[in-house]
């Protein structure tokens, strides 16, 4: 092959591999765009490409529509400005025509395996993805497995499923004698290996790259894997030959079958192949287009619900409020920050992403390395560690390994049997308390093997290594952020959020996506710490910031399932006022009570009474049996970055990401510029996860969560007892058998009050956040100075509506 065919080769390997987005592992879960590969690509174009390869659905089908339609959830006059908006030519009469005809799924691309299964007999197609996966889950093990698997790290990834599979004993119960020897044929170097799988297959160089597509789609769930993994190295300035290794595997499997399928089966898979080449795509294309109209049509009718209720005018309120509190632009905070201020007239909220604009990663006492405490988009900036007495440190991992060590035992096979004869009936107290939900909830990493009191004595250091300059600088920026820079409150309460649930495997998903799906309170103790130091303090009077020496940071955290708030120390300082901070904590009580009865209607309506639905939710978070804690982020759709009298007593329904942002205290544009390219980018990527998997549990969710079984230890989650890694989220997490759907397939929608041109540099700029915006992934709003609306269309062009 020539040196040019070589180059047009690799590229066209890069461009398949880059079309996976990343999982995170569930220790630090966080929601990722299904779609982030085909970001470069308009919706529509995506939608068609992934209907016609894999058959993967990314526009809900028209009886969707046409049900919403029917209901009066949707008219035919939003979908008729939808039309014109997106230039597809259809009249009433064409849509509502449309609307009653059966979908028709285009032609897709076929696998030879699904060609050669044969009923009454073992799937092929399911075989090879079960063979990869259980190779794939021994291979990246995490500790769950108490046989590691033996990695040779010069082999790599391909080259240790080579030697896997050459004495892998089920080819033989499978019918596949003779592969082993066709195995031992090809190359055992993965660039090597690709080329002579491309020369087997022999596939139209048309339909190539497509092919390439499925084929790594085919076993989707650990190629996102792998593309984390090539994720990370990236952001480290380095690179990671896994996914591309993984797409040999699956080419390698397929040239193999190809030796193996009978004729008549190989000639009828390359008469489909050559079919599917010549069909013509204009229809699906046109299919494409009228799903993205009537998805459009329905982001139509929530965006007026929104629009309708945005202040005009602002509220006449003292200048300077008691208290501040500042809580993460998760929507769940927006139903908490609604009932705080109401109960406490002279509390102001802000909204500001949980990790309070340090980008850090945290290291505890012992840990072999840090945790990144930032959006997963960046790269932590500053080392935090762990401050605690010697002695904590020491009972902490006393206790933590001595658990490890009686988990072990526990699941060694010498003690298999002699164990539950000897030791089972003990058991019978423990399993009582999980199905009555007596025990509390699962503990997240920081609180594991320390008592309550021993927690409270660890400290969250900044390093040392940072000068006064440094941390003043970080100071500033975390108050402008914050919207401080013009009058701050004698108390200012920082707010980060976690989850508490048990026997939950994406546990980490219910924390802050903010902070790298962990709970918020390493960042909100950080930030109260710097905005407390005495020195901080006084240079930044020194530089003119009005901020009284009496005036408290404390850190808190609000747990969402159970809705309380809990301040985390700082409460014995002389300085503070006793008063104010009692008003507060019964402020925060008040809230609580208030936001889990609002809560409570979406899980048990028939439920009222405040403490029987504080117990239920208690209860909830510490039962092992319950697939519903909590409805964390179903029904997001809106973003809204603006003053916060814009929107307050406002009711968003826990629907809006809220991002207090004032444009007269951003003169630079340095905060808008950090909204646009981080929050707002984090809040997109949950906002489709939820979408995707809505749209297509099968391919971008994972499926149901009472069949869950983990699988790595902390990789992932696989769907009964094999097949392929399963990414996004469980069907349990977006709907109920009572009241269905509790999440809209709506793409995000960002209310922004700054000037148009300042967003037009600033999505200029940054080519993810370009791509997501002019490919209509997300769509930007400007609110105006008198409240009006305009929508950006395109590069500077602008829309009233």
């Amino acid at each position: 092959m020539s040196t040019d065919n070589m180059e047009k080769t690799e590229q066209r390997y890069d461009r398949v591999i880059r079309r996976i987005a990343p999982v995170w592992p569930l220790d630090s879960f966080v929601a990722v765009n299904p779609y982030w590969g085909f970001a470069d690509q308009p919706v529509a174009d995506a939608a068609a490409y992934l209907q016609e390869t894999v058959g993967e659905r990314v526009i809900m089908d028209q009886r969707w529509y046409a049900d919403l339609l029917q209901k009066g959830k949707l008219n035919m006059a939003d979908i008729l400005q939808a039309s014109v908006d997106l230039g597809v030519d259809m009249d009433e009469f064409q849509w509502r025509s449309y609307l009653r005809e059966p979908a028709e799924l285009p032609m897709r691309l076929p696998r030879l395996p699904e060609l050669m299964d044969r009923p009454g007999h073992p799937s092929v197609s399911q075989y090879v993805v079960e063979q990869i996966s259980r190779f794939l889950a021994a291979y990246y093990d995490r500790g769950q497995s108490l046989w590691p698997f033996p990695r040779d790290c010069e082999k790599g990834l391909f080259g240790s499923w080579r030697q896997y599979t050459l004495v892998d004993r089920t080819l033989r119960a499978m019918g596949f004698r003779h592969m082993r020897s066709d195995l031992l044929a090809a190359p055992t170097r993965s660039a090597e290996a690709r080329e002579w799988a491309l020369q087997i297959l022999q596939l139209p160089q048309a339909a190539e790259e497509a092919y390439l597509f499925v084929l790594l789609k085919s076993i989707g769930g650990w190629a996102s894997w792998c593309r984390y993994l090539l994720w990370q190295a990236e952001l480290q300035g380095s690179t990671q030959d896994d996914l591309m290794d993984l797409l040999t595997i699956r080419m390698v499997w397929e040239a193999l079958l190809r030796q193996t399928a009978e004729a008549r089966v190989v000639e009828r898979w390359y008469r489909q192949i050559q079919a599917w080449r010549i069909d013509d795509k204009r229809e699906d294309m046109a299919e494409a287009r009228r799903g993205e109209v009537l998805l459009r049509a329905s982001e139509i009718a929530y965006r007026r619900q929104v629009a309708t209720s945005i202040r005009r005018q602002p509220v006449q309120k003292p200048s300077t409020p008691r208290v501040q509190a500042a809580f993460c632009i998760d929507v769940r905070s927006e139903v908490f920050r609604r009932h705080l201020e109401s109960v406490m007239p002279t509390l102001d909220t802000i909204g500001f992403a949980g990790f309070f604009g340090v980008l850090l990663d945290y290291q505890r006492q012992g840990d072999h390395a840090p945790r990144t405490q930032s959006p997963v988009l960046l790269n932590p900036q500053v080392h935090v560690t762990e401050e605690a007495p010697a002695e904590t440190v020491q009972r902490r991992f006393r206790r933590l390994r001595r658990g490890a060590e009686w988990k072990h035992f526990k699941l060694s096979a010498a003690s298999c049997f002699s164990f539950v004869e000897t030791a089972g009936l003990s058991y019978v107290g423990r399993l009582l308390a999980d199905t009555l939900a007596w025990h509390r909830p699962s503990l997240p990493p920081d609180e594991a093997g320390l008592t309550e009191r021993e927690r409270s004595s660890i400290r969250c250091v900044l390093p040392t290594s940072l000068t006064l300059e440094q941390r003043v600088a970080m100071a500033e920026f975390i108050l402008t952020g914050l919207g401080l820079n013009r009058g701050v409150a004698p108390i200012v309460l920082l707010v980060g959020h976690g989850s508490s649930t048990t026997n939950n495997p994406h546990r980490a998903g219910l924390d802050c996506g903010a902070c790298a799906g962990q709970t918020g309170e390493v960042n909100a103790r950080a930030a109260a710490d710097l905005l407390n130091d005495p020195q901080v303090r006084r240079a930044l009077v020194d530089k003119g910031w009005d901020i009284d020496d009496r005036c408290r940071f404390l850190a808190a955290l609000h747990d969402t399932t159970t809705d309380r708030v809990n301040i985390l120390g700082g409460l014995d300082d002389p300085r503070l006022d006793k008063a104010l901070v009692a008003e507060l904590r019964a402020a925060l009580e008040q809230a609580a009570n208030l936001t889990r009865l609002e809560r409570m209607l979406r899980l048990e309506p028939d439920l009222r009474d405040p403490e029987a639905v504080a117990r239920n939710l208690e209860q909830r978070g510490r039962d092992w049996s319950q697939v519903r804690p909590e409805w964390a982020l179903a029904g997001n759709a809106a973003f809204i970055a603006a003053p916060r009298w814009r929107t307050r007593e406002m009711n968003l329904a826990g629907r809006a990401f809220l991002h207090d942002y004032d444009v007269a205290k951003d003169p630079d544009y340095a905060v808008l510029t950090l909204i646009l390219t981080a929050p707002l980018v984090v809040a997109n990527w949950i906002n489709l996860q939820y979408y995707g998997s809505i749209v297509d549990n099968q391919r971008q969710g994972c499926g149901n969560k009472v069949l869950h079984n983990v699988v790595g230890g902390t990789i992932g989650v696989l769907e009964g007892n094999g097949g392929d890694l399963r990414v996004g989220l469980s069907e349990q997490s977006l709907r109920d058998s009572n009241s269905g759907l509790q999440h809209e397939p709506l793409r995000l929608t960002a209310f922004i009050e700054a000037p148009q041109d300042a967003m037009d540099r600033i999505i200029a700029g940054n080519a993810a956040l370009g791509r997501l915006v002019n490919h209509r992934w997300l769509s930007i709003v400007q609110i105006g100075p008198q409240g009006d609306l305009w929508e950006r269309r395109g590069e500077q062009d602008w829309v009233a509506i």
